[in-house]
């Protein structure tokens, strides 16, 4: 990738995002038979706010491929902060743009239901790759992080009601509030859990052309809890909205 930028104009360089330290994932969808539907995935990606940019017409901040300018890639900002910084950069150059908040469901849907090769461009939370690097040095994406028991190696289940899922966290500290409440009346407990780190990215693909029914269901369980760090930056933006104009 060298540029973003959507059909109507709007532009700015990748080389200083790269240059600090952002990690970008990519991940394309292209018509194919599903192991889970376009659909039941969608749904499991429904309560995940993103980020994307849009210009004065409306047009999608995209990148564009450096070997193939006819392929152009949606971005997704999966925090706040890069998004604003960003954006902060469209409107140096001169150009009208604003941040809109939508659920990642919403997006992959309609990536989904596209013709040929549709892909998206994550920009990732930069602390939580920190964190998943520490744990796999060759990572690489949007990381998702897993309790699993370190005796059996089973996946930790997250239970409510009659309902078992297979919980997975985009931030590490949630996924270690949720490990402290369940072992609260034994720490010893919360010791044993091992974090395993997979991409965003990976989960999709593997959901859309897995093979294995045992691999199916165990992806028909996943929950998807987003980062209470960005519920809270979304939060602090509608009160700043909310108030009226000095």
């Amino acid at each position: 990738m060298r540029n973003l930028f959507p059909r109507a104009g709007l532009s700015l360089s990748l080389a200083g995002a790269v240059a600090g330290g952002v990690m970008l994932g990519m991940f394309g969808l292209t018509q194919r038979a599903w192991a889970l539907t376009a659909e039941q995935i969608a749904e499991r990606l429904a309560q995940i706010p993103v980020f994307m940019i849009l210009d004065a017409q409306g047009e999608h901040l995209k990148a564009v491929s450096q070997t193939d300018e006819a392929v152009q890639a949606p971005v997704v900002f999966l925090d706040g902060p890069t998004a604003a910084a960003v954006l902060a950069q469209v409107e140096e150059g001169g150009q009208e743009a604003q941040i809109e908040v939508v659920d990642l469901g919403s997006v992959y849907r309609e990536l989904a239901n596209s013709e040929g090769i549709a892909p998206l461009l994550y920009f990732p939370i930069r602390d939580e790759i920190e964190v998943a690097v520490a744990i796999e040095p060759e990572f690489q994406g949007v990381p998702l992080f897993i309790p699993r028991r370190g005796d059996s190696n089973a996946y930790l289940p997250f239970v409510q009601g009659d309902e078992v899922s297979l919980p997975m966290f985009f931030s590490r500290d949630d996924l270690q509030t949720y490990i402290d409440w369940v072992f609260e009346d034994n720490p010893a407990g919360a010791e044993e859990i091992v974090v395993e780190v997979v991409s965003l990215e990976w989960l999709l693909a593997a959901m859309a052309a897995s093979e294995d029914s045992a691999a199916d269901n165990q992806f028909s369980q996943v929950r998807l809890f987003p980062s209470t760090d960005v519920l809270e930056f979304i939060e602090t933006i509608r009160e700043r909205q909310a108030q009226p104009n000095p």
